[in-house]
Formats: structure tokens, C-alpha cells, sequence
């Protein structure tokens, strides 16, 4: 790429406006160095939400009390104390409804932004990075650039679910994008779906279609037909260190079911035992070789997100009640096809018990399996040319692209990239977990830091 006068220069550019963007900026405002400029890159129509917080559902609720969901490690009451002025009777144990979350990250975005002349937001999509003379330069989508020492990927969920069978004969019947207000459009309010997957994604899907006036059957299939449990108050039982068991996954389930077993008989809470393991997660998963790591996503994953990521009390009780009422059916099994014919979509599958092929005829069909990881099948520009020009890579497993642990971005050639960072789900192939709040805000938090410090040893570099 030949040489481009870049209109403006900044020290970091944070390329993604959801949550993950809004909380770097956040941290980064925090930190006191007044010649350090810093912009938020990001095309969201409102800032700070993201999809997970954008949603315009009440059914749709954080899947962590408000306790747990604090914007900033360092002051835990942060999200209850802001919670208890707009929802009176609230407290650490209420499950609020997401967009009220995403009304929190707003506030605290537009504040950082009001409040910092060293901080812009940049209503724009970043479609290339380039490498020049020791800073990256950015092209956007209105021909612009500009350029930045250190650049952070704050892109969140980029992929869409992956088909796990050919749609093309479903036509307009089918949806991929679960979060598109198209899933709703022109349906019956008695027509039959089929939500694909069983998970939190299926049960937001439900909710949202009740809210919005469905009232017909909804059928639901996964491989396994398994429910998240439910949220419910225990005895925490913090470990003071790792147990030498988890050197592999086998050895991390026989500690899991012994524990278990050792509580059930003092009447304690598996969940106790589950949730002490969170501080741990990246530790074991580093552990484990490529293969390790490739036995588990094949045997011990969805009894581990089952149990790990847990629905509300009120959630639940509004699932039962629609699985007993038999308005949703769930079922243990896999698609084989689906075909169009005319008003209505038949759908086979093979039931996983019987292995008997079997029929279901819905109005619509909703891909709930979640975000696919695998960066190689995306097409964004931004990550296609870093892709191409080895700036990144993906992993083996295709959980996203690889990193280090403290988040840089590695080539190639296995190195990290020259101030080339990213945060949150983009992660998920270096930590396993990277999804959620409580760990997002926490890299938020480092990574500010090591921005600044790298910044600072840069410049002192240069002066010398």
C-alpha cells in the first residue's frame, strides 16, 4: 500500500464500540497521562450496548445478578449503587433486564467521553490496518484514515451461528442472525417455529417472541436436548489453589464429580464447586495441550456451559412453565433437512434416542446455536486483510484468533504483532472463557495499564 496522509493521529485506536470498547476507554480515562489521546472506533446505532445489550426485550435478563455486574473491577457496588437510584426494591441479587445494562456501559461511555478531552468517539467502520513507519494507519469506510501507535480489537461476537445443515431450501423461512428484528416479521402469532439449540440463546429467543405477541408451539433441537440449570444461592467455597488434577480434563472431571459427591452429603450446593473453579479458568485451559483442549469441546463442553452459565430463577420458571404447558417442545436429536412447501417448512430430523427419522412442519426457523469462532469464515474486511497479510492468525481449534495472555495478537509466525491488541470474545482461544463481564472488565483494567506503560516506555525510548 503506498503512503497516506493520515488526518489525524492518536496514541491508541479502539476498534469496536460495544461494551469491550466502552470499558477500555473507560479504564483508559482513569489512568492520569494528559498527552495520551485515545479513540473509539465503532458504527453501533447507539454506543456502548452491543448486540447482547441492544436487545429492546424486558423478558431478555442478565444471565448474573447485579453484584457480579459492576463496569469496574476495583468497585464492586459500582452497577448496584447506579441500579438502586432508577429500580427501586433493586439489590446485589437482582437479575435486571439486559437493556437497562446496556443504559449502564451508555452513561459510563458518554461520561468518559464529556469528561476527557484526550478521548473521541468515531461514528465509523475501520475496513484495513496497515503498518507504517512504526504506527498502524486505518482506513475507514469513508475513504478516510488516520493512524495510531497501538491499536485494540474491541469486535466482540463477530460471526453469526454456523448452518449446521443446508437452509437454501427453507428460503425466507429461515433466519441465521438470531438478533435481527426480521425473526418476528410478518409471523402469525399462532404459526409454529423451530428454534435450533437449547441454550441461553433458544431461551432469550422464546421470551422475546412471547413479549412481542407470539403465542404458537415452538419446537427447540440440539444434539444433547439439555437445559441451562438456574441460578441459586450457595455457600461459597473458594480454593486457595488449583488442585495438581487438572493437568488434564479427565482428571479436572473426576475432581468436579468428587467434590460433588463430598458435598452432597453435607448438603452443599454443586454450584459452590463449579463457581470456585472461575478464578482458575485460563490457568487450566493453558494447561492443556491442543489435543487436550480438543478432547473437551468434543466430550465435556456442553455439560460444562450447562452448568457454568446459568439462568435467573425468574427465567426458569417462565421456561418450565412453557415446557409444561407443552407450548415448547424440546428435542434430543439432529436436522437432516428442511424443504419448503408453500405457507409452512418441513423439517426432518433423527430422534438421538430411537434414531427414528421424524417430521416437524413450523412457519419459521431461528438459528440459536450461538456465534460461530472461526475468524477464517468471516467477512470483514477489517479481519480478512489482517488474516491475509498475517498480521493474525487462528487458532487450531478455530475458537478465534490466537493471542498472548496479556491479549497482544500473535503473526503468523507465532510472534505477537507489533501493539496489536484485543479483548473479550476474541480471546476465547487463549483464556476459554472471555465472554462475560466480570472477566471482560478485568482485561479492560490490564490492558489500559499496559497500553499506557508501553506508551510512556516508548516515548522515553524515542527522547533518548
Amino acid at each position: 500500500m503506498p503512503s497516506v496522509k493520515a488526518e489525524n493521529s492518536y496514541h491508541v485506536a479502539v476498534i469496536g464500540a460495544g461494551a469491550s470498547g466502552a470499558l477500555v476507554a473507560a479504564q483508559f480515562h482513569k489512568r492520569v497521562h494528559s498527552h495520551l489521546k485515545l479513540v473509539v472506533i465503532g458504527n453501533q446505532p447507539r454506543p456502548a450496548r452491543g448486540v447482547a445489550y441492544e436487545t429492546p426485550f424486558q423478558a431478555n435478563l442478565l444471565n448474573v445478578p447485579a453484584g457480579n455486574m459492576s463496569a469496574f473491577p476495583d468497585d464492586g457496588k459500582h452497577f448496584v449503587n447506579w441500579l438502586k437510584a432508577r429500580l427501586p426494591g433493586s439489590n446485589a441479587e437482582t437479575f435486571v433486564p439486559r437493556m437497562m445494562y446496556g443504559d449502564y456501559l451508555a452513561e459510563i461511555f458518554e461520561d468518559t467521553i464529556n469528561n476527557s478531552t484526550r478521548i473521541e468517539y468515531l461514528n465509523a467502520t475501520a475496513t484495513a490496518l496497515n503498518r507504517e513507519d512504526d504506527k498502524w494507519i486505518i482506513q475507514l469506510n469513508n475513504g478516510a484514515f488516520m493512524e495510531a501507535n497501538s491499536i485494540v480489537l474491541a469486535l466482540g461476537n463477530l460471526l453469526l451461528p454456523a448452518n449446521p445443515i443446508n437452509f437454501d431450501t427453507a428460503g425466507s423461512a429461515y433466519h441465521l442472525n438470531p438478533w435481527s428484528p426480521e425473526i418476528s416479521k410478518d409471523l402469525n402469532a399462532d404459526e409454529p417455529v423451530l428454534l435450533i439449540g437449547t441454550g441461553l440463546t433458544m431461551i432469550d429467543v422464546a421470551l422475546s417472541l412471547r413479549e412481542s405477541g407470539h403465542h404458537g408451539h415452538l419446537h427447540a433441537i440440539s444434539r444433547h436436548g439439555r437445559l441451562y440449570q438456574t441460578h441459586k444461592p450457595y455457600q461459597a467455597r473458594p480454593l486457595s489453589n488449583l488442585p495438581k488434577d487438572f493437568e488434564s480434563p479427565l482428571g479436572a472431571l473426576r475432581w468436579i464429580r468428587q467434590e460433588i459427591k463430598n458435598d452432597e452429603k453435607s448438603d452443599a450446593d454443586w454450584r459452590a464447586v463449579i463457581d470456585s473453579l472461575r478464578p482458575y479458568i485460563s490457568t487450566i485451559w493453558n494447561l492443556w495441550n491442543q489435543t487436550q483442549r480438543a478432547s473437551f469441546l468434543r466430550h465435556a463442553r456442553n455439560i460444562w456451559d450447562i452448568h457454568r452459565h446459568r439462568t435467573s430463577p425468574e427465567i426458569s420458571n417462565q421456561l418450565s412453565a412453557l415446557i409444561e404447558d407443552k407450548i415448547l417442545v424440546i428435542h434430543k436429536g439432529s436436522l437432516i433437512s428442511v424443504r419448503s412447501g408453500g405457507n409452512d417448512v418441513t423439517v426432518h430430523w433423527q430422534d438421538a434416542e430411537t434414531g427414528d427419522c421424524k417430521i416437524i412442519n413450523v412457519a419459521r426457523i431461528i438459528n440459536c446455536t450461538g456465534p460461530s469462532r472461526d475468524i477464517t469464515r468471516i467477512q470483514s474486511p477489517l479481519i480478512k486483510s489482517l488474516l491475509a497479510e498475517g498480521w493474525i492468525t487462528s487458532d487450531p481449534l478455530k475458537l478465534g484468533p490466537q493471542t498472548d495472555l496479556p491479549g497482544r495478537l500473535l503473526n503468523a509466525n507465532g510472534q505477537a504483532s507489533p501493539n496489536l491488541y484485543t479483548i473479550g470474545p476474541l480471546r476465547i482461544a487463549g483464556l476459554w472463557e472471555s465472554i462475560a463481564i466480570p472477566e471482560i472488565r478485568k482485561q479492560a483494567a490490564e490492558l489500559a495499564d499496559l497500553l499506557v506503560s508501553e506508551l510512556i516506555e516508548s516515548s522515553l525510548l524515542s527522547s533518548s
